[in-house]
């Protein structure tokens, strides 16, 4: 069990650094320490609440496994689609237009959370 755990965090270390160094470097940033938590809370659970699913609903999740094994062909087709498009608007910088759209809209809902003091 201990060498399946340890291939696991090897293999998903590439994943993961990034993206927790992103939201450190964000909570760090942020104008108090309870933003901070905030943001460390949400990509936590954004980990956790997948794995917890799973093990609380294992027998069917079984069942959602089986669709994707099913439908594997097309979700990796889907996905490399996906990162085709985010490729293309990351080249072309329209990605940056479309992130200030975003945060455009959320701050017309009120839910502009980056930039509350």
């Amino acid at each position: 069990m201990f060498v399946a755990g340890a291939a696991f965090a090897i293999a998903w270390t590439p994943c993961i650094g990034p993206t927790l160094g992103a939201i450190l470097s964000a909570a760090s940033l942020s104008g108090s320490a309870g933003r901070g938590a905030f943001l460390l809370a949400v990509y936590s659970a954004g980990l956790a609440i997948p794995f917890l699913l799973t093990a609380v609903a294992f027998s069917r999740m079984t069942t959602a496994f089986a669709v994707v094994k099913r439908h594997y062909q097309a979700i990796v087709a889907t996905g490399g689609l996906i990162l085709i498009a985010m490729g293309v608007l990351i080249w072309t910088g329209e990605l940056t237009q479309l992130n200030v759209e975003a945060q455009r809209w959320l701050s017309g809902l009120g839910l502009d959370i980056w930039n509350q003091v």
